[in-house]
């Protein structure tokens, strides 16, 4: 006996919509996601170099205790780090420094620092950092590509070697 019946192969035009459909719920829900990592990858990037500048003014003051608590200068791995008269790292602007003081600060207290510049990075492509001060507060603002990263500044105090990240 001969079967007529010839066996489906492939899909249903109903199977390739419902295939589609899941496909466009899940990039609805994940898309959103994934566009935010690029502000969290800047965050996390902004709070490492923080934390290494915290790491690296608290070693500075360490030396500068263990020295003995006098003296204007230590030396981390090789390379002189002017410290104030309470033993924290100023760049050479004791308690005042200037943006070029603590541009100097930070490329003295970071092992192969991010770029640092004292007034823009408009024409630097990649990750840069504009210094400034104000009183005895270096502030170090992140940049990408030239674009300011809102929300995204270290701030060090140069009086008690606090350093803030923003956010």
């Amino acid at each position: 006996m001969i079967n007529n019946m010839s066996k489906q192969k492939g899909f249903t035009l109903i199977e390739l919509v419902m295939v589609i459909v899941i496909i466009g719920i899940l990039a609805a829900v994940a898309l959103p996601k994934f566009a935010n990592l690029t502000t969290q990858a800047y965050t996390a990037a902004n709070r490492g170099i923080g934390g290494a500048l915290a790491s690296g003014a608290a070693i500075a003051h360490a030396a500068w205790i263990a020295a003995g608590s006098t003296g204007t200068s230590v030396t981390l791995d090789g390379s002189a780090v002017s410290v104030n008269v309470d033993g924290w790292p100023d760049g050479g602007g004791l308690l005042a420094p200037s943006s070029t003081n603590c541009a100097t600060m930070w490329s003295t207290l970071l092992n192969d620092a991010p770029t640092v510049n004292s007034t823009s990075c408009a024409a630097t492509t990649g990750a840069c950092y504009v210094s400034s001060s104000a009183g005895a507060v270096c502030t170090f603002a992140y940049y990408n590509g030239g674009t300011a990263v809102a929300g995204t500044n270290i701030t060090y105090n140069v009086t008690s070697g606090l350093v803030t990240i923003t956010p």
